[in-house]
């Protein structure tokens, strides 16, 4: 059933209980209201109908928030509460529910950490993921793409709604429901991300859920389309899951405009802001797995960075601390592949391993000044990991 049709049934039933006056508009309002939303606005912001009837979930209607708007509308008192009674029966005997697109994702990823992590951002209202939404959709929607399309039109609906007023969380939703009938193998991605980064572009507009439906053989392609467009999108406006989703699979840049957080791999990263041309991002990451103590690390920045003498003597002096000299050699026996050399085996052995950096020394205050921040740096080190 259309979004349009299900508003009509709605308005229908409150006109059948005489209140006539009440416009298709207004009905919207009420039924985001019910659903526990101050305006109709901010539900299409962060929800959608679903074809799940209301009474099969735990869902409560809130008739306070419904007799509020019927007082805006102008009813009186008593027409409001009989206004809210009425609305609240229509729910409860023949009403759709509402899903918001936060729990939806939350389900479809079956992923708790990530659904806290949302919480934590402010992106979701909720830390619990309603039995229901497992129940009564992903349920479903697991049951191929045919079942999401003859099934679920009121959600699909819904989602594309939001999704086409540039609301990031519909997409990502959408894209999380296409994921398992639009993926293609990681060297596809890898292609993908090439050509995305050569052209500049995000995507082609994509097909609408109605033209899959009748797209015979061509639906595949359909899928993988809508799904990788609805991906980037969600990327393009700003979501940090998307971003970094998009970020592990194409390459792409957005991410590197996150606020560093734990969920972000520096490394990758990186990488990241080096195919693209953003060495001093590069250098920003490396310096704060530098301070968390990576070696590794703080040699990347003295021998490739351009680390200054005075911050080289401090990663120099940190290095020691935690018993990596990086001022000595560290050479061993390996195999031709590069892994270490077993005696057992035999054959060819060659040299591997690093040599020490050599600096120039530091005058003494200066040096002085670089070994007392190495031991603010280490430990603060010692006390994040608990060292002893």
């Amino acid at each position: 059933m259309p979004i349009k049709q299900y508003v009509f049934h709605v308005n229908a039933h409150l006109r059948a209980q005489g209140f006539a006056s009440l416009t298709r508009s207004q009905v919207h309002e009420l039924l985001a209201a019910a659903a526990g939303f101050a305006t109709h606005a901010a539900f299409h912001h962060q929800a959608a109908w679903c074809d799940v009837a209301w009474r099969d979930t735990d869902l409560t209607t809130d008739e306070d928030r419904v007799i509020q708007r019927c007082l805006h509308f102008g009813m009186s008192p008593e027409e409001a509460e009989r206004a809210a009674q009425g609305l609240v029966g229509f729910l409860g005997e023949s009403g759709y529910a509402p899903v918001r697109f936060e729990e939806l994702i939350a389900a479809l990823t079956s992923d708790e950490d990530e659904w806290a992590e949302a919480v934590e951002s402010g992106e979701a209202d909720s830390a619990e993921v309603a039995e229901w939404v497992s129940i009564n959709l992903i349920s479903r929607m697991q049951q191929g793409v045919d079942a999401l399309l003859d099934e679920l039109p009121l959600l699909l609906e819904g989602l594309e709604a939001a999704a086409a007023r540039g609301v990031a969380v519909a997409h990502l939703a959408t894209a999380y429901i296409l994921e398992p009938y639009g993926g293609l193998p990681e060297e596809d991605d890898h292609r993908f991300g090439r050509e995305l980064r050569r052209h500049g572009q995000w995507s082609s507009e994509p097909v609408s859920f109605a033209e899959i439906a009748t797209g015979g053989d061509s639906s595949f392609v359909q899928v993988v389309a809508k799904h990788r467009y609805h991906l980037l999108a969600a990327a393009r406006g700003g979501n940090r899951r998307a971003l970094l989703l998009t970020a592990e699979r194409y390459g792409d840049p957005g991410a590197l405009e996150l606020e560093p957080s734990d969920e972000m791999d520096p490394y990758d990263m990186v990488d990241l802001a080096d195919a693209h041309g953003h060495p001093e991002l590069a250098h920003q990451w490396l310096t704060m797995l530098a301070r968390e103590g990576e070696v590794s690390a703080m040699r990347e920045l003295i021998e490739y960075r351009g680390e200054t003498p005075f911050r080289a003597w401090v990663w120099m002096h940190l290095s020691r601390m935690l018993g990596r000299d990086l001022s000595q050699d560290r050479h061993e026996a390996i195999n031709e592949d590069g892994t270490s050399y077993d005696d057992d085996f035999g054959g060819p052995a060659y040299v591997g391993g690093v040599d020490g950096i050599k600096l120039m020394p530091l005058a003494a205050e200066e040096d002085t000044r670089a070994e007392e921040e190495a031991d603010q740096l280490f430990a603060a080190i010692r006390e994040r990991y608990n060292l002893t």
